[in-house]
């Protein structure tokens, strides 16, 4: 048995596949006989079809209660079988084992969230290195804040990139303490956004474990769900729910558990147990202070 061996046969399912890459590829809203060999092309396709189906959200920590796994066939369960979400480590944990399956050359990395500011904080972000070509790509389908790129950004690039209607540059800071890279949004007021940094050293899922801990605390004080459309993004943030059609924005106060599983099923189109139909609304917030 091989040095590596000895550690995937102690924890298995952290390294199996997914068991089925073509209901993977139709959860995604994708043809499963269409072709998504490795390409720029392909990748800037799965990317966006991951956007348009998967949401971010954060249920389990905040209304039902659940511990995060994310070993990849719990992960096949959760957003395949049961038509869920997840945050960073899930989503990309879930694309990067769903790139795997397509025959892409992937590493997972730790990332820093940075928010705007130059701030040393833990390693709270998960995101995903894809070599194509020999040319290295950030692929991120799971930052849950809007800042992050639609498609994949050249890594070795020094010059702006434009992906869709955002700007990116990559500062690269050659293994410094704060890390290897930084991702830089370019804002069309002309100010420049910090959104995360990264060390290049690949990682792998039991490196995120403790991380994951800390975001499942982090989320349980907070309801989250997000996901873009056709004509905008619908998102839940706590008890209010939001509605972008155009430039029309819809919004409402979530009158209970009934409403917001109607909310869930109809217009997220998740498969969700029904959480609770209380009058103590929000009763697991109340639970934690808030």
């Amino acid at each position: 048995m091989s040095f590596v061996d000895e550690f995937t046969a102690s924890m298995p399912e952290y390294f199996m596949p997914l068991p089925r890459i073509d209901l993977a590829l139709q959860r995604m809203g994708l043809d499963p006989a269409g072709d998504y060999s490795p390409s720029r092309e392909n990748l800037e396709k799965l990317m966006m079809a991951s956007f348009g189906t998967i949401p971010f959200e954060a249920l389990d920590c905040s209304d039902y209660l659940r511990k995060v796994d994310m070993a990849p066939p719990h992960l096949f369960d959760k957003f395949v079988m049961n038509r869920r979400g997840g945050y960073c480590f899930e989503i990309n944990g879930f694309f990067m084992a769903v790139l795997e399956g397509l025959g892409y050359d992937c590493i997972p990395l730790a990332g820093r969230l940075l928010f705007g500011r130059p701030v040393f904080g833990i390693m709270g972000h998960r995101t995903t290195i894809v070599t194509i070509g020999g040319k290295r790509y950030l692929c991120d389908v799971g930052y849950g804040g809007g800042l992050a790129a639609d498609g994949p950004i050249d890594i070795d690039e020094p010059g702006v990139q434009e992906i869709g209607d955002k700007r990116f540059t990559i500062r690269r800071h050659d293994g410094a303490l704060f890390g290897d890279i930084t991702l830089i949004r370019h804002m069309d007021d002309g100010t420049e956004t910090l959104v995360y940094t990264v060390y290049l050293t690949p990682n792998t899922i039991m490196d995120f474990v403790a991380a994951n801990e800390l975001a499942e605390k982090r989320f349980r004080n907070r309801r989250i769900c997000r996901m873009r459309t056709d004509t905008g993004h619908i998102s839940i943030d706590g008890t209010t729910f939001r509605k972008k059609i155009f430039d029309e924005i819809i919004e409402e106060e979530i009158s209970g558990y009934p409403r917001l599983y109607e909310i869930l099923v109809d217009e997220f189109k998740l498969n969700v147990p029904r959480i609770s139909f209380s009058e103590d609304w929000p009763r697991e917030f109340a639970a934690y202070g808030l």
